[in-house]
């Protein structure tokens, strides 16, 4: 039984190296470019609701965090999906690998905000644009996880065939 325990932890190993080492594909193009419509919106929302957000820091910060987090759902829910169509097998080795990467840029997220509100709340008007900044950052250090630049599996293909044809 001891034999049988360790062959399926060495299992487990060698399918979280896999996913570690694969090419996460989980990012869908169209509902990260979703996102920058939302922030787009929550601006206008912003403007038209509260045109003066320094008075009310709460509305304000509900309207941005609410639209941060209706941006992380949709971002999420499409990881999750995306990647267990087309990682299958190690989907969810691969969805715990790309989330430790953006674990830390939300974590720094949250604490700015935090800091920001209980010290300086006349700066919390740069908090949409800071958010924007620490999350690429935590997207960048997923780029272990993402395909290399040129190196599209669809270009690839269309290579290859090309180069069968000559």
């Amino acid at each position: 039984m001891r034999d049988l325990d360790r062959a399926l932890a060495d299992i487990a190993a060698i399918r979280t190296q896999v996913a570690q080492g694969a090419e996460f594909r989980g990012y869908g193009p169209m509902t990260v470019a979703a996102t920058s419509v939302l922030a787009v919106a929550a601006g206008f929302a912003q403007n038209a609701w509260l045109p003066d957000a320094a008075t009310e820091i709460v509305s304000y910060l509900m309207l941005w965090i609410a639209t941060a987090t209706v941006c992380v759902i949709l971002i999420g829910t499409e990881a999750i999906a995306r990647t267990r169509r087309i990682h299958s097998g190690i989907a969810d080795e691969m969805i715990h690998a790309a989330t430790e990467q953006l674990i830390p840029a939300c974590v720094a997220g949250a604490l700015l905000t935090f800091v920001l509100f209980r010290t300086a709340p006349q700066s919390l008007w740069m908090l949409p644009g800071l958010w924007q900044l620490i999350f690429s950052l935590g997207f960048l250090a997923s780029c272990r996880l993402l395909p290399q630049a040129g190196q599209h599996p669809e270009a690839l293909r269309r290579g290859a065939k090309q180069d069968e044809g000559q």
